[in-house]
């Protein structure tokens, strides 16, 4: 049920399944492609702790994009 004391429609049931698969997704893509970046730039300029940073920071952007998609 709703707010509102209604049942959810079938459109908005279909909504919410988009943005349980779709964030956790987002998420993971971050990671993969910030990690990548880092990764390449630690082997490059030889600094072993771009990786971990990098990894992080795909963590928070990719938080940060699910909050605004879906969370507000």
């Amino acid at each position: 049920m709703t707010g509102n004391g209604r049942l959810p429609t079938e459109s908005e049931d279909r909504e919410f399944a988009n943005a349980v698969s779709a964030a956790p997704a987002t998420i993971l893509a971050g990671m993969l492609v910030f990690g990548g970046a880092g990764w390449f730039l630690a082997r490059w300029l030889d600094i072993t702790a771009l990786l971990p940073i990098f990894l992080v920071l795909g963590l928070v952007f990719a938080g940060y994009l699910v909050y605004v998609r879906y969370g507000r």
